[in-house]
């Protein structure tokens, strides 16, 4: 019964409502859900993920703050003068500046979607770079980061920052979810999921022995592949331990629905921890 329901229905989690009168749970949920989806929209195309989220009502403002994790697909490099930034000042399409001028156009739509008199949003921002990831992790992946796949595996870089993140329990199993459906959407042509899926399975073993938590698990269901007649296929992987049937431990359940050039794809993670 435990494994085909979902797991956060059958263990007690934390309840982001905080038990204003203005707002009664039910209506709180909804609204919770919709500014997640505003908050969640402005981080699309970029490699920023939302992380988490929590409102707390008051009697003249809204409080609204916000978690995310800005992923770096270079390096930290040495610190630039100021002159040399606003000679070359440009928006590049995975900055923060577009980041937040996206998250300043929502705000006015969440105060007017609330009814709220004021609305405060609090950003906290927390970057990784590549250099965090383990020297010997970089390394068994180092086919994927060269320069020259730059434009084949862009996804490389901040990928594996993203799954050591997950690993070490600081990141959502939704950051991982939206992270795997930007690209297996992206990588139909040419046969390049194949390789996205290459890539995640060995990022995963090779980060294996870094995890802090029980274990992962992901599964991808659908129609994501060229063959014909629209055959679906099943792509599992996991690692360590995922006890579905045991109620006392803490699991993270992430489902999502995602349409390709094939048909639509199921995507399916479950993250336990200790």
């Amino acid at each position: 019964m435990a494994q085909k329901a979902h797991p956060a229905t059958l263990r007690p989690q934390n309840a982001f409502y905080q038990g204003y009168t203005h707002w009664n749970e039910p209506r709180f949920y909804y609204i919770l859900s919709r500014i997640r989806h505003f908050i969640e929209s402005c981080c699309l195309g970029t490699t920023h993920y939302l992380h988490g989220i929590q409102i707390n009502r008051h009697a003249v403002a809204t409080t609204i703050a916000v978690d995310l994790i800005h992923l770096h697909t270079r390096s930290k490099r040495r610190i630039k003068s100021r002159r040399y930034k606003e000679n070359k000042l440009k928006i590049k399409k995975k900055s923060w500046t577009l980041v937040a001028s996206r998250l300043q156009t929502a705000t006015k739509l969440i105060q007017t979607f609330t009814g709220a008199k004021k609305i405060i949003l609090k950003v906290n921002r927390l970057k990784t770079y590549t250099r965090s990831v383990p020297k010997p992790v970089r390394r068994e992946i180092a086919y994927y980061t060269k320069s020259f796949h730059n434009s084949k595996y862009d996804y490389a870089r901040y990928g594996i920052q993203l799954i050591s993140l997950i690993l070490k329990n600081k990141a959502d199993t939704a950051c991982l979810c939206r992270f795997i459906e930007q690209n297996v959407c992206s990588r139909q042509k040419r046969k390049r999921h194949y390789e996205f899926l290459r890539y995640l399975k060995q990022g995963l073993q090779s980060l294996q022995k870094y995890k802090t938590i029980n274990g992962l698990k992901i599964q991808i269901k659908g129609r994501f592949t060229h063959k014909a007649k629209g055959r679906s296929r099943t792509w599992k992987c996991q690692i360590g331990q995922m006890p579905l049937s045991q109620l006392n431990t803490t699991i993270n359940a992430e489902y999502r629905q995602t349409q390709t050039g094939y048909g639509s794809v199921g995507l399916k993670a479950w993250t336990s921890k200790n």
